[in-house]
């Protein structure tokens, strides 16, 4: 196995009491950025971010502040494409290692569309993943361990439900913590924070695809910026045809991240198998398409791997390598504005 890698700016200190920071603010504005804040029977703090309130694009900022503990941003601003403006998140992240720390695969995983379950399901993600050291992956090769008593996780449900006290219990636990010492925001896929926030995950996948499928190391990149679409809310998400947020990451995301390459590595290469027109199994397609109709679904019982090489996953519009050692640019691809806007009005 290889040398962990060591980042020195994490050295001492906790990834969720730098979200707790956040958190706290967001506590402190719950009213003017209308969200809803509660506290379960066993004490866990609830932050509903969609379900019983509106939610907005001011939350989603501080959904997004939070799952970067603070080493990351996000803005909402409109962009055109085509013939058509949308609202667009604009995220980036000055510590981007700390994507690999909040990854979304985890406990509570949401199954395929087509799975019907009376369970609880859930993507979670967030810092709170430095505590129960999960996915392991990727801390086979962090050196890393969030030594506190608090844990900060993003909960983004199926349907609009709150999670009760046993989902409760079952994340702390994971965490190794208190029910009382666990924070969680909620953002259910088919509201205004569910869907903007998705978009921010644009530089969870470039994230993904350069570390776990091209083997750059943690420590080597050094920043990274995505611009990305915001689909519309839909009651539909999961049952019918509709445009979903994955839509606009795979047509309308621009990834940018600056790389410290190996002589041994091409970043253009790189940059041209992770545009969407270069993979034309997936290209043109829905995401509705690809993941009810022919149930090729990303889910952690399949080869995320393989999915990436075929362009189900992992893929974006635009990418921008940097390359620090070498002072260059790697660019592919485009933002796709005419599958966009047909997903708009015809999404299969």
């Amino acid at each position: 196995m290889a040398e962990k890698v060591f980042i020195k700016q994490l050295e001492g200190l906790s990834v969720n009491e730098c979200a707790l920071q956040v958190v706290k603010e967001m506590i402190q504005k719950a009213d003017n950025i209308d969200v809803e804040v509660l506290e379960l029977k066993n004490r866990t703090t609830v932050i509903d971010a969609g379900v019983n309130v509106n939610g907005g694009y001011r939350a989603t900022e501080y959904v997004v502040k939070t799952v970067f503990c603070g080493f990351g941003e996000a803005r909402i601003t409109a962009m055109r494409y085509g013939r058509i403006y949308l609202p667009t998140i604009v995220a980036y992240v000055d510590l981007p290692v700390i994507i690999g720390i909040s990854l979304y695969v985890w406990a509570g995983v949401i199954p395929p569309p087509h799975v019907d379950t009376n369970e609880y399901t859930a993507w979670v993600s967030g810092p709170g993943k430095a505590l129960s050291q999960s996915p392991e992956k990727v801390y086979e090769k962090l050196d890393y361990k969030d030594q506190g008593n608090v844990s900060v996780l993003i909960v983004q449900p199926r349907a609009k439900v709150l999670p009760d006290e046993k989902v409760a219990d079952k994340l702390a636990s994971a965490c190794g913590i208190s029910p009382e010492n666990l924070y969680l925001i909620v953002t259910p896929s088919n509201s205004i924070v569910g869907t903007a926030q998705v978009s921010a995950r644009t530089l969870e996948d470039g994230f993904w695809r350069l570390t776990e499928y091209y083997g750059v190391s943690y420590d080597r990149i050094k920043q990274m910026m995505t611009t990305t679409p915001i689909a519309p809310i839909s009651s539909r998400v999961f049952k019918e045809p509709c445009v979903w947020a994955d839509d606009m990451i795979r047509y309308g995301g621009v990834l940018h991240a600056w790389i410290h390459s190996l002589e041994t590595e091409d970043l253009q290469r790189m940059a041209e198998e992770t545009v969407i027109e270069n993979n034309p199994a997936s290209f043109g397609k829905s995401f509705y398409q690809l993941a009810v109709v022919e149930r090729k679904y990303i889910h952690p019982d399949y080869d995320l791997h393989a999915i990436a090489k075929e362009g189900r996953g992992f893929v974006m519009a635009e990418v921008c390598l940097y390359d620090t050692r070498t002072g260059l640019m790697h660019r592919a691809g485009r933002v796709h504005d005419e599958i966009i806007e047909k997903l708009m009005s015809r999404p299969w």
